[in-house]
């Protein structure tokens, strides 16, 4: 049951990341930056899709620490993007 999860769970990310990929690109619209915050978008949207339904699961564990980081980088891209604006 694990390894669906977590077999769902990576299929689901890297199909968000490609399309956003390719939204961005025909949008014109990319930036590091802004792949950035819609990866980020997909990673929290696919990790309550597939959030294990017991809390002690191996492969989760990293994932917690990851969204850590990436709120903190989150956190700089709102900070300068506020700052360029005022």
């Amino acid at each position: 049951m694990a390894s669906e999860h977590r077999d769902g769970f990576l299929v689901t990310l890297i199909a968000w990341l490609l399309a956003s990929l390719g939204v961005l690109v025909a949008l014109d619209a990319f930036t590091p930056q802004n792949f950035f915050v819609v990866s980020f978008i997909g990673l929290l949207s696919a990790m309550q899709l597939y959030a294990p339904p017991e809390s002690g699961e191996r492969w989760w564990l990293p994932l917690r620490a990851l969204v850590a980081v990436c709120f903190a980088v989150f956190g700089y891209v709102v900070y300068t993007r506020v700052t360029t604006v005022l």
